[in-house]
């Protein structure tokens, strides 16, 4: 499990776009080796640059390989339809997606899976969530001090709440907005507790969230199995969790797909499934992308 690897800064409006750029640029961009590069190129210090090499790799923009001579970055499906069609990251899908990744990364990023995943109830303050991701690490084999998990604290809350006194659509402002921001997954409430926030149907396009599914229980579309909705309301790494989707808003959302014939919605005993049709799902994504894009 990994804690603080993002040297405690923030997943940045600007830094989706800065990623895709140095990366186009140089796939050889973050290793050790071209740090002053790096620097100079893409135009952060030099523990910046090392977030952003984690950031990269976790939000699913690229995949990591050591190779000889440094580390590459490969660019994953997701980069290029991102290059192509939303390089500054202002499409739903696309923040939605990467959050996705983020939330669902639970040995690369543990404290956003606990979060969104493990964490009980809709609202917690700092100390619930220090002393509760603190109590999960060590029961999973992990131990670090509570300062540690405090700096993860803050991390975590920065990445999708920003300070209402900064205005977004200034660029001199991209780099401190989070990049998630626009979500609006986590609020401060009136008790000035962090709350989730339940994503709407109007919220979420529809070929994302069936996208997600599908990636989140290909072993069951690939073997045609079928998936209750327990599962996807209950279970880790399922839209119910990550997206705090309601039952009903789910519901509708898959009775529209059912329309679509993107898949099945039955009912068994008032035991409500899903099952998948014969299609290639991956294609999901650049029907979403050129889509909107028209």
């Amino acid at each position: 499990m990994t804690i603080n690897k993002h040297g405690s800064f923030y997943l940045r409006s600007g830094w989706g776009t800065k990623i895709i750029e140095a990366v186009n640029e140089d796939p050889m961009i973050f290793s050790p080796a071209n740090e002053p590069a790096a620097v100079d190129n893409i135009g952060l210090g030099r523990v910046m640059i090392k977030a952003l090499r984690y950031w990269s790799d976790v939000i699913g923009l690229t995949n990591e390989v050591k190779v000889q001579g440094g580390i590459c970055h490969e660019r994953t499906q997701l980069f290029n339809l991102i290059q192509e069609y939303d390089p500054y990251f202002q499409k739903a899908g696309t923040l939605l997606l990467l959050h996705r990744n983020l939330a669902c990364a639970e040995e690369k990023a543990t404290a956003w899976y606990w979060a969104f995943n493990e964490l009980s109830g809709m609202q917690f303050d700092k100390d619930q969530f220090v002393n509760g991701l603190h109590s999960y690490l060590a029961v999973n084999g992990t131990a670090v001090k509570k300062n540690t998990v405090e700096k993860e604290y803050n991390c975590f809350k920065n990445t999708y709440i920003g300070n209402r006194k900064i205005d977004k659509g200034s660029a001199m402002d991209e780099d401190t907005y989070p990049l998630f921001g626009p979500l609006h997954l986590l609020k401060v409430n009136d008790e000035k507790k962090i709350e989730k926030v339940s994503l709407t149907k109007t919220d979420i396009p529809l070929s994302i969230l069936v996208y997600s599914i599908t990636e989140d229980n290909h072993e069951a579309v690939e073997n045609g199995n079928q998936i209750s909705m327990d599962t996807l309301m209950e279970e880790p790494k399922q839209v119910g969790k990550y997206l705090n989707i309601k039952y009903s808003d789910l519901i509708d959302m898959l009775l529209e797909a059912e329309n679509k014939n993107l898949l099945s919605l039955n009912n068994n005993f008032g035991n409500r499934f899903i099952e998948f049709t014969e299609r290639d799902y991956t294609g999901l994504l650049q029907h979403y992308f050129a889509e909107e894009d028209e």
